[in-house]
């Protein structure tokens, strides 16, 4: 009697769309639709093209638990197609080889300047005002390096502080909820109102102290329109096609 294989989160998606995070590198766009699982891997097929892909079951992670109308599942590794299967991503560093011992010798032998030498008779104070001055050279030296250091220190903690809370500049109107959590990463926690016949989802990044808002379009997709604060003070508002912007749309919105 055939035993069967163990069950999957994918297994509760039925029909519903849902996207990889990390995307697979090398295969897009990234949605897709469970078919069937084996005792090592997951049959997954592309929504738009159909075309199926198998999953080692080592790479699946857990499944976000928000409510969307695509799903995010967690990548343990970043993957990519290649050679015809998925397979954890390869980031490969190339070393150029030394030059040969014979040529490098032959090189540095070509490039060396005779060396003449000359003795020069000097009194005792022209040695100590010279040792003086290299000493004083040595220090100024010193006391460069050790600003340098203290100030990529102190600045580059400052750099990555203001590239993280202002990741969102990188969003626009044409990034749904699947490209917002690619660009962002998974919120701290989701919020959603209505306005109209239209809903309004923040994406709360509690550490970065911002939410991203998406409102829902016509054909029922949400995507960004701007980011507030936690205080629903507006940091970022997209214009639409009729020269408008969702600034007001924004500051109406309660906190999130």
């Amino acid at each position: 009697m055939s035993i069967a294989p163990l069950p999957t989160p994918l297994q509760d998606f039925g029909g519903r769309r849902f996207s990889f995070y990390p995307p697979i590198r090398n295969l897009g766009p990234n949605e897709w639709l469970y078919r069937r699982d084996t005792w090592s891997e997951c049959v997954v097929a592309n929504a738009r093209s159909g075309e199926e892909f198998c999953i080692p079951r080592m790479f699946l992670g857990d499944v976000c638990d928000v409510e969307e109308a695509i799903m995010v599942v967690r990548l343990v590794r970043e993957l990519e197609w290649r050679s015809g299967s998925i397979m954890a991503l390869e980031r490969r560093v190339i070393v150029m080889p030394p030059p040969p011992v014979e040529a490098a010798a032959v090189a540095r032998r070509e490039s060396a300047a005779p060396v003449v030498n000359i003795r020069l008779e000097s009194k005792p104070e022209t040695r100590v005002g010279k040792w003086i001055g290299v000493a004083a050279v040595l220090g100024a030296v010193a006391l460069t390096l050790v600003a340098d250091v203290v100030h990529q220190t102190t600045s580059r903690p400052h750099a990555d502080a203001f590239r993280g809370s202002h990741s969102y500049l990188q969003l626009g109107p044409a990034d749904n909820y699947a490209a917002t959590i690619a660009k962002m990463g998974l919120p701290s926690r989701t919020s959603t109102v209505a306005r109209g016949e239209r809903l309004v989802r923040a994406l709360t990044y509690a550490p970065r102290h911002y939410s991203v808002i998406l409102m829902s379009s016509p054909e029922g997709e949400s995507r960004y329109i701007g980011t507030v604060d936690l205080h629903g003070r507006v940091l970022d508002a997209v214009r639409f096609a009729d020269g408008s912007t969702a600034d007001a749309l924004l500051r109406s919105l309660p906190p999130f």
